[in-house]
């Protein structure tokens, strides 16, 4: 029997697996061991454009409550792995085989550890239910043509086509049921693990306010991959039996506890992991200027940053590379598929040493030209690519090339100080209104940002004695 027939009886077998969480029939391609497999790949891939963030404490305490939960799931030996992402959105998603990520900026709108509980269960049940292989599942057989790619690779050893799949997991959106079915389990999972399931009716109501108060035009990340906000708190609440009239509330001891873990998070953007100054790109921690050209088009996900000309031919793109030097992310680079690499060279860039490389191939179908420079900073190895289509190379080149070799050491004085804001828990000395606290402790924000971290109505009185998150100003 031929490798590709032998590939199709494999995905006709796994085509109609068991839900671990429901024992119901659903639609999968995918072996577990392909799913941890592919879910450790996209989580390799996400980690060279994110970062974690820098808490030890936190990171720590994060993973011991998710693993308290995902040891109750019906999944529990899968290699779970639960990080605090450094980012400032609001967000958490779960990769296949048990990789769950939470932001910082998520944790930063949470009062009590019940609401992290409810975020950490609900993720969790999205792995349980094997949610993102059954939606890659659903993709791939909808696609014309698929099934023959398929056949041409073993599904459950092939490297190629895990990454293949890469990055677009993270934005795989699910659908209403699976949505359903991730909160009644995530109230399951508290259950089990003695903790208040009505953290996970909690924490849908806090993100439907964050969506409401940011208007229209925005809306946390974790809500467009997570449809269906409205109302979603109220018929959980009907659909899984909890009462809310016997509802104790939060304990008091209980949200002191995750306020003093929250003392002192950075929140909103973090300067020192890169900030736009005019068109110079200054990264602190990694103590390296870039200029991008005057009037270009920005976009940044993540570490990543790219600067796009208005004719939409040219491009420029700084992204981290995981190679210990240069010479080593040049040789990775030049053996990506598509790449036709040419001359290339070592020189000094503004006083970090750089590997050069000239390269042509095709990008979605169309040829291109550029110049990519990997450089060593003081911390790790990055890439900065000048990119276009091959037919206006001639006219972008001179502004390409002048804003790749731009990258250096930090030149300016007054780009070495800078600090984040932070979350300062304070305790009030007197009755206040949300209005009172901002000019106290938070004059540079406005009180409708701090009712909304605290979950309070922006009039209303808080007594002597509560503790309240304020914004504490960097520089």
């Amino acid at each position: 029997m031929g490798r590709g027939l032998l590939a199709f009886v494999s995905i006709a077998l796994v085509a109609c697996a068991l839900n671990p969480a429901t024992g119901r029939k659903q639609l999968s391609f995918f072996s577990e061991s392909y799913e941890i497999e592919l879910g450790a790949e996209v989580d390799r891939e996400f980690l060279t454009t994110s970062r974690e963030y820098e808490d030890a404490g936190l990171h720590r305490y994060v993973a011991e409550l998710g693993g308290r939960l995902a040891a109750v799931s019906e999944r529990p030996d899968l290699p779970w792995t639960f990080r605090l992402a450094d980012d400032e959105i609001v967000n958490a998603f779960a990769l296949p085989g048990g990789r769950i990520y939470v932001t910082r900026g998520l944790l930063a709108h949470l009062n009590r550890e019940a609401e992290l509980a409810g975020v950490l269960g609900h993720e969790i049940g999205h792995v349980s239910a094997r949610h993102a292989v059954n939606g890659l599942s659903r993709e791939l057989a909808i696609t014309a043509g698929v099934l023959a790619g398929l056949a041409l690779f073993d599904v459950d050893d092939d490297a190629q086509a895990i990454a293949a799949l890469g990055l677009g997991l993270l934005f795989l959106k699910f659908g209403r049921n699976q949505e359903r079915q991730a909160d009644e389990l995530g109230v399951r999972y508290a259950e089990r693990a003695g903790l208040d399931p009505w953290g996970v009716v909690d924490v849908l109501r806090v993100l439907e306010q964050v969506s409401r108060a940011q208007g229209d035009g925005w809306f946390p990340v974790w809500l467009s991959t997570h449809p269906d906000p409205e109302g979603r708190w109220q018929r959980l609440a009907a659909e899984t039996g909890l009462d809310p009239a016997p509802r104790p509330g939060a304990v008091q001891p209980e949200v002191d506890a995750f306020l003093d873990r929250l003392d002192g998070l950075v929140y909103g953007p973090d300067p020192r992991h890169g900030v736009i100054r005019g068109n110079v790109y200054v990264h602190l921690r990694d103590r390296f200027q870039w200029t991008l050209p005057a009037g270009w088009e920005v976009e940044r996900q993540g570490q990543m940053v790219a600067a796009g000309n208005a004719e939409q031919n040219g491009q420029v793109v700084l992204l981290p590379r995981l190679a210990a030097t240069e010479r080593e992310a040049a040789a990775a680079f030049a053996a990506e598929d598509g790449v036709r690499a040419g001359e290339s060279w070592d020189e000094n860039l503004g006083g970090l040493a750089a590997r050069l490389v000239r390269f042509d191939g095709g990008l979605d179908g169309e040829e291109v030209r550029g110049l990519a420079a990997f450089v060593r900073t003081p911390a790790r190895v990055v890439s900065v690519l000048g990119v276009s289509a091959s037919d206006s190379w001639s006219r972008n080149q001179l502004e390409l090339e002048r804003s790749v070799r731009s990258i250096g050491r930090i030149a300016d004085p007054q780009h070495r100080a800078a600090a984040p804001d932070r979350l300062a828990i304070v305790t009030l000395d007197r009755s206040m209104t949300v209005g009172e606290i901002a000019r106290r402790y938070s004059p540079q924000e406005e009180p409708a940002v701090l009712a909304l971290l605290n979950q309070v109505d922006v009039d209303a009185p808080l007594p002597a004695g509560r503790r309240v998150k304020t914004i504490r100003a960097g520089r």
